[in-house]
């Protein structure tokens, strides 16, 4: 029932883990916040690619901090 609401309405913000977040597929996403960096390549990988599919444009932002020096 909750994807059903999330899918019919016309702005909408979802806030999940990367857990949460392999497991859902919501359409039409525009935009993906990382409120942190993922730990790795793959997982960051992952978290954009929930935005932009099918043709469609999208925009991700990452937030860093002095730990993220490395990546």
């Amino acid at each position: 029932k909750i994807r059903a609401n999330i899918r019919s309405m016309f702005h909408c913000t979802l806030v999940a883990t990367d857990v949460a977040g392999r497991g859902i597929d919501v359409k039409n996403v525009s935009l993906v916040i990382n409120y942190d960096m993922a730990k790795t390549i793959e997982d960051y990988t992952h978290r954009i690619g929930r935005t932009g599919r099918a043709g469609k444009s999208g925009v991700a932002i990452t937030f860093l901090s002095n730990a993220d020096a490395d990546v």
